[in-house]
């Protein structure tokens, strides 16, 4: 199947194109099997896989603010873009719903700790948050980059698919992720064509794009609830650890989960 970022039809070919000879800079995936599947424990990485999805993008920007307002709060988004921007020396600013410091998540708090700049919106509904980064990022655009929701770019695209491929396995029968906007998925369905892919709706009602071709399947929880069937490995409780439950359930013996952090 073919789709593209930007409503551009682009194949495998053409995504790795763009980040030409990138290689992903930081530890190689470790590969586990747990309960009979098959799982990438980027748990084990610290700062989820978005550090290795966001390398080239961050590295080869002009901008010097890397800008963002589509992170929940317990988000990863606001772990892993600090973590980048660190190692090129560049700034992050988040932009989300005020809340008193006392009621900071977990992830807000190694946010703040990695050094990312957050601005924080009273009534910062999504929709809020989302326009207040935009206008940050257009007071200066040649040094503001503005993301966008699910960090989707055809370069994060490009690279979920090299990352991918770089695995010590042969390519999966059948693979698992959480899905809010569906960017790791999508990416896995380019760098693994022949195999059944599955995303567990965790957020926003996905559209047919964000799903691609995979199965959909929705998690009844709402966003921020905790799930309480967790994986036997650490896993985000909001995010990624859902997708377990489904597994369990549906998934094919050897089947693939991609964990993207805890």
């Amino acid at each position: 199947m073919l789709f593209g970022s930007n409503d551009e039809l682009k194949t495998k070919s053409d995504y790795l194109k763009l980040i030409g000879d990138w290689e992903d800079p930081n530890p190689a995936p470790v590969i586990k099997t747990h309960e009979g599947f098959v799982v990438v424990r980027d748990d084990l990485l610290g700062t989820g896989s978005k550090t290795r999805f966001l390398d080239y993008l961050v590295k080869t920007t002009p901008a010097q603010k890397i800008v963002f307002g589509g992170c929940p709060a317990t988000g990863y988004a606001q772990i892993s873009l600090p973590a980048v921007a660190n190692r090129y020396n560049k700034e992050v600013h988040l932009f989300m719903a005020h809340r008193d410091p006392s009621k900071y998540t977990e992830y807000q708090k190694r946010g703040l700790a990695l050094g990312a700049k957050y601005h924080w919106i009273p009534d910062g509904m999504l929709n809020v948050t989302k326009a207040r980064a935009r206008e940050y990022a257009e007071v200066e655009p040649e040094l503001r980059l503005n993301l966008p929701l699910g960090l989707e770019d055809d370069t994060v695209i490009a690279s979920i698919i090299k990352v991918a491929l770089s695995l010590p396995i042969t390519e999966p029968k059948e693979f698992w992720t959480a899905g809010s906007s569906g960017t790791l998925n999508r990416g896995l369905q380019l760098a693994w064509p022949n195999a059944k892919a599955h995303v567990v709706q965790v957020g926003h009602s996905m559209s047919a794009r964000e799903i691609g071709r995979a199965s959909h399947w929705k998690c009844p929880l709402k966003f921020d609830r905790p799930t309480k069937q967790l994986p036997p490995f650490p896993s985000a409780p909001t995010y990624d650890a859902k997708v377990w439950d489904f597994m369990k359930t549906h998934a094919q013996p050897g089947a693939l989960f991609w964990n993207v952090g805890a």
